[in-house]
């Protein structure tokens, strides 16, 4: 601790070119600085002291760092254990200690801000912002890199959690232990993204939330335990995988009445089915009721009106009496519009009176449509509506951190995740001895409970699961 007498004559020092407020906090900095660089070189002589027998320094190298209280100077002792001979790989014992990373500037308390602050603004929109607020100054082409380094991260771990339910055939469980919910809602939709390198290139972006029910907070109505899913997806088939592997960590679908809603996509009317047994997929209101309106106007209401009262047949009809009605202009969109219902006329039904009376019983439930206003809020805000465009992995990564920053997880994400790469969490080998032992597999029914059902279009993974259990091929 600093005498008394000390402590006086550093805030003297610090008062003597002090004019207002904004001087004195500069001067503060410009002091932070010059401590931080005083125990960083402290802490080296400290190693060169302490350091493993066999280890010598070879000279001492610089390196500048941004941190958050501004651009700082280092020196550090540079070491090489001595050998006979062999070439020896050079240590900085400082770098280690610290867990500073090589070839990169900037420090974890400034990334993690330069990140968050990259999913609501531009790249070049972030480094100016933080200019301005006065940090160090750095450039666009750096923030652009870290997004992509972290986006990757994310991606990396989303994987490694598919392949563990669809390759492995592992079961997934929280701490916490698995839900058991009478409904969870997942409503899906999809972006189109303008992608780098031509006119008309487009990239889907397809996301998905999940929810238990409402909550009523006076007149609004607010998601109960919403848990969004974001990503540049090649296929259905990719989205559902790693949605439904998200969600089977927390969940316990033996018990779970699941609804599917979205619009007349392929992915989403056929494929939900195939990953949640039993599931109740609804065509989506929202797009339905746009498509009718721009086809006939006034008369869409009367057209929704007859579909709610669930006769199916006669909104048919009534739909199909209209065609004459439809300009030329306008066919292509009727002619969609009308092989979707022809398609699917069940998934027309509200998914309210195709709940049994039992599951009603104490439940409020409400209209559906809330993927298009996640999609225009936590997605196209960032990704779209500012004119960009992205090249595709590009797209992913922010995706991917829209997403934990949708699901309120940015900040710990940030936070917790190291500089080193997400390592594969069980080896290959252990996980084949795991499943060889699991007794479930014994049962053929444990892949309608633990995983998403092996039916529908035959994959690889599938074929592969399939023989692993047992299992016929379909």
């Amino acid at each position: 601790m600093r005498s008394d007498v000390s402590n006086t004559a550093l805030i003297l020092s610090l008062l003597e070119d002090t004019v207002d407020i904004n001087t004195l906090e500069e001067a503060c900095l410009a002091f932070a600085r010059e401590l931080f660089m005083v125990v960083l070189q402290t802490l080296d002589d400290e190693l060169l002291k302490h350091r493993a027998e066999g280890l010598v320094c070879v000279g001492k190298r610089s390196r500048t760092i941004l941190t958050k209280i501004g651009e700082i100077r280092i020196t550090r002792r540079l070491y090489r254990k001595a050998t006979n001979g062999k070439k020896a790989r050079c240590r900085f014992l400082l770098d280690e200690a610290l867990k500073i990373q090589p070839r990169r500037r900037v420090t974890h308390g400034l990334l993690r801000l330069m990140v968050s602050l990259s999913t609501r603004l531009s790249f070049r929109e972030s480094a100016e912002v933080l200019e301005e607020a006065g940090f160090p100054r750095v450039s666009h082409a750096t923030v652009h890199a870290e997004v992509r380094r972290y986006g990757e991260l994310v991606k990396k771990r989303l994987e490694n959690q598919r392949r563990l339910v669809f390759e492995f055939g592992q079961e997934l469980s929280s701490p916490t232990g698995k839900k058991k919910v009478p409904f969870l809602i997942l409503e899906v939709d999809g972006l189109l993204v303008g992608l780098q390198g031509g006119h008309g290139r487009k990239q889907e972006i397809k996301l998905g939330v999940a929810y238990e029910g409402w909550e009523i907070q006076g007149k609004q109505r607010k998601l109960q335990n919403a848990t969004v899913m974001m990503g540049a997806f090649e296929n259905g088939d990719d989205f559902w995988e790693s949605f439904s592997a998200c969600l089977s960590e927390r969940y316990d679908f033996s018990v779970i009445q699941v609804i599917v809603n979205g619009d007349g996509a392929r992915w989403i009317q056929e494929q939900a089915g195939v990953y949640f047994k039993g599931c109740i997929v609804q065509l989506d209101r929202f797009h339905l009721m746009r498509d009718l309106r721009l086809l006939f106007r006034n008369k869409a209401k009367e057209l929704m009106s007859v579909l709610e009262t669930g006769d199916i047949q006669v909104f048919m009809d009534t739909l199909e009496s209209l065609e004459p009605e439809v300009p030329e202009k306008k066919r292509k969109l009727f002619n969609k519009l009308l092989r979707q219902c022809r398609k699917y006329p069940s998934h027309l039904v509200d998914y309210r009176s195709r709940l049994r009376e039992e599951q009603r019983q104490g439940y409020f439930f409400s209209g559906l449509g809330v993927a298009e206003t996640m999609v225009d809020k936590k997605l196209a805000n960032r990704m779209k509506k500012r004119g960009m465009r992205w090249s595709r992995e590009g797209a992913w990564c922010m995706a991917l951190l829209l997403m934990l920053r949708a699901n309120g997880q940015l900040h710990q994400w940030l936070e917790e995740t190291s500089h080193e790469d997400i390592q594969n969490p069980v080896k290959e080998a252990t996980i084949r001895k795991r499943i060889a032992s699991r007794t479930l597999l014994q049962d053929p029914t444990w892949r309608h409970v633990c995983i998403p059902s092996l039916n529908g279009p035959t994959r690889p993974w599938k074929i592969a699961l399939r023989a692993l259990a047992g299992l016929a091929s379909t």
